[in-house]
């Protein structure tokens, strides 16, 4: 390698926004979260009552998966639903379970 060849071949700024992201999403009731509104809309009673998580830590984790741009929400009613936003989220959690699925497997 010589001194004018990239380190990477990743983008100083997609590493910038993913590092953002990643550390967001790294709590495992985040994750949690995700995977479960990756595919359907679902309101904040309905992500606590699904993952057993409290409506003040559920609440928590939405508003600052929202703030970094991971999910989008939309009002129905008297009820807020909350969805993934980011096709980066997406790929995430794609790789996570095809990851879980090559690992188990080999144990």
């Amino acid at each position: 390698m010589t001194m004018t060849e990239p380190v990477s071949e990743l983008d100083d700024d997609f590493l910038k926004e993913v590092s953002t992201i990643i550390k967001t999403m790294g709590h495992p009731d985040r994750l949690r979260i995700g995977e479960l509104v990756r595919v359907n809309e679902h309101s904040v009673k309905d992500i606590q009552q699904a993952l057993g998580l409290s409506q003040p830590v559920t609440s928590q984790h939405l508003r600052r998966m929202y703030h970094q741009g991971i999910l989008t929400s939309r009002r129905e009613g008297h009820r807020v639903l909350y969805a993934v936003d980011s096709p980066l989220i997406e790929k995430i959690l794609e790789c996570l379970k095809e990851t879980q699925a090559e690992v188990r497997g080999r144990m």
